[in-house]
């Protein structure tokens, strides 16, 4: 059965986007990428081992793949810039009850409940499934329950007031944790198993 990684920027305050709206992420994800090699290296081995990225109708319609479908051919040249060219050929899946059909390459829409999607989605295929997630939707799976694996991407900032994607104690288990020299440290965790 394949497994479900969550994988969020987050401020070292535990936030997932902030109040205003501004960027603190040490990557906004423009054409610039100020990653240090080892990160760029660790990010592109995390999307070579996925086989389906897992979306929410709002993230794929405010251009989530056509950024990405651009970036690939801003980093053409760079030798991490595979991962943009992975998004581009990896299976996608848009959890969407409103839409009915897609206009993005190897894209398909899966509707109902999210425990039971997920679930169906986890039975087939090959390679985990990553979900990057907004706010909102990166909430709802972990509301749900079918989160495997959370990467949390601690960027060197500290919001003071934002969103989170707990709403609820959520005792996690550290699986890995590495800091990197742009600042970024990325820690790894899975739900903690009962004492």
């Amino acid at each position: 059965m394949r497994k479900l990684i969550l994988q969020m920027q987050t401020s070292v305050d535990g936030r997932v986007a902030s109040d205003d709206g501004g960027c603190w992420q040490v990557w906004g994800w423009g054409d610039a990428w100020p990653w240090d090699e080892s990160l760029k290296r660790d990010f592109n081995a995390t999307l070579q081992g996925v086989g389906c990225i897992l979306m929410s109708r709002p993230m794929i319609e405010q251009g989530y793949l056509d950024h990405w479908m651009r970036m690939a051919k801003v980093l053409q040249a760079d030798p991490h810039g595979g991962f943009a060219r992975r998004i581009g050929e990896v299976e996608k899946v848009v959890l969407s009850n409103t839409l009915s059909a897609s206009r993005w390459p190897r894209t398909t829409m899966a509707r109902g409940p999210i425990p039971e999607a997920v679930g169906a989605l986890k039975l087939v295929g090959a390679g985990d499934i990553i979900c990057f997630g907004g706010a909102g939707f990166a909430s709802a799976l972990v509301a749900a329950g079918v989160v495997d694996e959370y990467q949390f991407y601690v960027n060197p900032t500290a919001v003071g007031s934002g969103d989170s994607i707990f709403r609820v104690t959520s005792p996690l288990r550290l699986i890995g944790s590495r800091s990197y020299e742009c600042g970024i440290v990325v820690n790894r965790y899975t739900h903690a198993g009962p004492d």
